[in-house]
């Protein structure tokens, strides 16, 4: 797998390469801190229920999603979730406010760790504004 997630203070950069970005059909994701709402770890089951119509990339079932994708039942709002998962049962699910992408769902080894850094620089963001 060839996915970068590069956390930063500011932002969180997300780099595909090889067969990764050829199947996500997008090289380069840049999520804003101020943007994101949460990141967590899940059953790669979890986030799948909402996923909708494939609107460029990937699918090959049981084996590749990747690329952006619809959210069920947020058609009319123009929601968009970006996905790069092959078979893991477990992935790194960022949501952020924004409507594209609404979701960001990976599988990278380092989910845990990265899902940490990410709550601790929201919580960070959250004392510095007074909302925690």
């Amino acid at each position: 797998m060839a996915v970068s997630v590069v956390v930063d203070d500011d932002a969180v950069d997300i780099t595909l390469s090889g067969w990764d970005a050829l199947w996500a059909l997008r090289r380069r994701l840049h999520l804003p801190m101020a943007d994101i709402v949460a990141a967590r770890v899940a059953p790669v089951e979890e986030p799948r229920r909402e996923l909708g119509l494939r609107l460029g990339g990937t699918a090959w079932p049981g084996s590749v999603l990747a690329g952006h994708y619809a959210t069920r039942g947020h058609l009319r709002e123009g929601w968009r979730q970006f996905w790069s998962v092959y078979r893991d049962r477990e992935v790194l699910v960022i949501d952020t406010r924004l409507p594209r992408p609404r979701r960001v769902v990976l599988q990278h080894p380092d989910r845990h760790d990265l899902a940490w850094w990410i709550g601790e620089r929201l919580g960070r963001r959250d004392e510095r504004h007074g909302d925690g």
